[in-house]
């Protein structure tokens, strides 16, 4: 009776026989997981190793390539900056070559205009004295006509009138 009371765990005379099952039960449980269970772990942490190198390897490689095409961008775009201020530096050597011959001819313009211009001012100069000349000399015949009730020559008081001018 004294058997039966208690855990079987803590009966001593079951001792041998529990230390014999549980030597039974680690060498089958050993040997199911080194054949196995753990294989199997490690070919998972060794596929998991080896996309973690591929994908860092692969991760570098694109990091590479991105700082190729950084560099070729920073160099199509100082090329493109360099063609653009080239374009623009012709095309205000264009503007200012247009500039100074559209200067160049507006000043021919004005000077052959200024010519034309004189030309008719002493155009009008000459006969406005003409029609002074001819005015004062029929005011002078009229004059000589009233005062000294002589009658003058239209064409004898212009050629006075005219010598008178011109010294004057």
């Amino acid at each position: 009776m004294s058997d039966s009371i208690g855990f079987p765990q803590l009966n001593a005379s079951s001792y041998p026989s529990q230390l014999f099952w549980l030597g039974v039960a680690f060498v089958v449980l050993y040997a199911l997981m080194s054949r196995l269970a753990l294989p199997r772990v490690t070919e998972v942490l060794e596929k998991r190793n080896a996309q973690k190198t591929g994908d860092l390897d692969k991760a570098r490689q694109m990091n590479e390539e991105a700082e190729k095409v950084k560099i070729t961008y920073k160099k199509s775009l100082a090329k493109a900056q360099k063609d653009a201020s080239e374009v623009v530096t012709a095309a205000e050597q264009a503007i200012s070559e247009k500039l100074a011959e559209a200067q160049s001819r507006f000043a021919e313009n004005s000077r052959k205009r200024l010519v034309v211009i004189e030309q008719n001012i002493a155009k009008a100069k000459a006969e406005a004295l003409h029609s002074l000349a001819d005015i004062s000399a029929d005011i002078a015949a009229d004059m000589v006509h009233k005062i000294a009730d002589i009658q003058v020559n239209k064409a004898d008081a212009k050629r006075v009138v005219t010598s008178v001018l011109q010294e004057g």
